[in-house]
């Protein structure tokens, strides 16, 4: 089990706003069965680190569709072998 933030950037849009490019990335996530969580800056999901690698190019294809016209996409992934790791087991103080 992996967790991953993955954040997204929608370029040339034309406007500083980009909800409506997001909001579609948001029900790809909720669709993908994976647990999640909305974070300010980006979302943290828990899975196979191959479940978060299609889910990652499944949320950039969808900005695309969405008409960005370009699509950065910043995903970091903690995936441990020696212990199981959680989200909740991430933000532990």
């Amino acid at each position: 089990m992996a967790v991953a933030e993955l954040c997204l950037f929608p370029l040339g849009t034309g406007s500083p706003g980009v909800a409506e490019y997001l909001k579609p990335v948001i029900e790809v996530i909720r669709k993908s069965g994976l647990k999640y969580r909305l974070c300010p800056m980006g979302t943290v999901v828990e899975g196979s680190v191959e479940e978060i690698l299609k889910l990652a190019g499944a949320c950039h294809e969808v900005v695309l569709g969405a008409g960005a016209k370009r699509v950065v996409l910043s995903l970091k992934i903690d995936d441990r072998t020696d212990k199981p790791l959680t989200i909740e087991g991430k933000v532990k103080v």
